[in-house]
């Protein structure tokens, strides 16, 4: 279950498990940009998992109260498969819509989520979202 956001309009500190519908009604319905960012996501969590990606960590201004955020902000751990499936491998390495990503391995895992995206721009403490399939 995703927290509510703290007044500050961000996930409380840690990593919340979420699915893929959980973060749908709670961060891909309001505009039609967050609609469209949540297709990007969706697509995203397929590749990866095709991929051989262990972990889909989501974070930035789309998990907050911003109406209008500018791209959804996702830490990728690779996992001991990686590269499962080539076509996989590619299209990510493409990029896709929306997704500012990270395709790392545990060492950058760890950087991310205990640092770049434990706090904000002001280093207030801050959480983020870690997709469940």
């Amino acid at each position: 279950m995703i927290p509510p956001l703290d007044d500050n309009g961000n996930l409380p500190p840690g990593i919340h498990l979420a699915s893929l519908e959980e973060i749908d009604a709670r961060f891909g319905k309001e505009t039609e940009l967050r609609q469209v960012q949540m297709q990007s996501l969706r697509w995203l969590v397929d590749l990866a998992a095709r991929a051989g990606v262990q972990k889909v960590v989501v974070n930035g201004s789309f998990v907050t109260d911003v109406p209008e955020p500018n791209d959804v902000d996702c830490a990728l751990l690779l996992g001991p498969e990686y590269p499962k499936d080539q076509k996989a491998v590619d299209e990510l390495a493409e990029g896709l819509p929306f997704i500012q990503m990270y395709l790392v391995e545990a060492e950058g895992y760890n950087y991310f989520v205990e640092q770049f995206y434990a706090t904000d721009r002001d280093n207030v403490p801050k959480g983020m979202l870690e997709v469940v399939q």
